[in-house]
């Protein structure tokens, strides 16, 4: 784990200790910050939200391109080529 360095002792106006997400060390508000899935972590371990994470799904088109109906009666092929004992 890398050296963590201190805070700075100079106290800001709306500046308050908070303790981070990912270590468990207390930090200044002014030195954190939110990743994308609302963890507070220091500005030093801050990771932009990755672009993998924010692809969309492509739907496929599975639809038949040319139905047909199954042929009731399989002894009927087209241009009397015999029946479908012959094949």
């Amino acid at each position: 784990m890398p050296r963590m360095k201190k805070h700075k002792t100079m106290a800001r106006p709306g500046d308050y200790k908070v303790r981070d997400d990912l270590t468990g060390f207390t930090y200044m508000s002014s030195e954190c910050s939110f990743t994308w899935d609302n963890k507070l972590v220091p500005n030093e371990f801050f990771d932009e939200k990755h672009p993998q994470l924010i692809v969309k799904p492509h739907q496929d088109n599975i639809s038949v391109a040319n139905p047909r109906p199954t042929p009731e009666d399989d002894n009927n092929l087209p241009f009397d080529e015999g029946n479908k004992d012959d094949l």
